[in-house]
């Protein structure tokens, strides 16, 4: 169970663990993902919500919270953990950044949202 500094995120949400990056669309899954990675307890890792705002989790006391230097990702901060992630295969693509003036930060963050979980999905069945 994760315990809140003030307030949620907006699922789903995007974490990137040293360079080992997971999606989750409920606080449910996120706990899951969290237990299947090797967490350093006196780190803390960072996280985007669907709004485009930063919040920290730090595993030793399992919460999460808003109170980060960094308020807000950008398009091209989402595009950059999931294009140079760790746990992606030799035959995937990269999200690619070309006009993203045009697309809303919406589009690209569930887009992103549904290849890792989708990934997740299809890596589960091939086992």
């Amino acid at each position: 169970m994760l315990n809140y500094l003030f307030r949620k995120p907006k699922y789903p949400v995007i974490c990137n663990i040293d360079g080992y990056v997971i999606a989750a669309k409920s606080e449910k899954s996120l706990v899951k993902y969290l237990s299947e990675v090797e967490l350093d307890l006196k780190r803390t890792y960072n996280l985007v919500d669907s709004t485009a705002e930063d919040w920290v989790f730090s595993p030793e006391h399992m919460f999460v919270s808003p109170l980060t230097f960094k308020k807000k990702w950008s398009k091209k901060d989402v595009i950059s953990i999931f294009n140079n992630r760790i746990n992606s295969s030799s035959e995937e693509v990269q999200y690619s950044e070309k006009s993203l003036s045009s697309k809303r930060f919406e589009k690209v963050f569930g887009d992103i949202v549904d290849l890792l979980v989708n990934r997740r999905k299809d890596s589960r069945c091939q086992k």
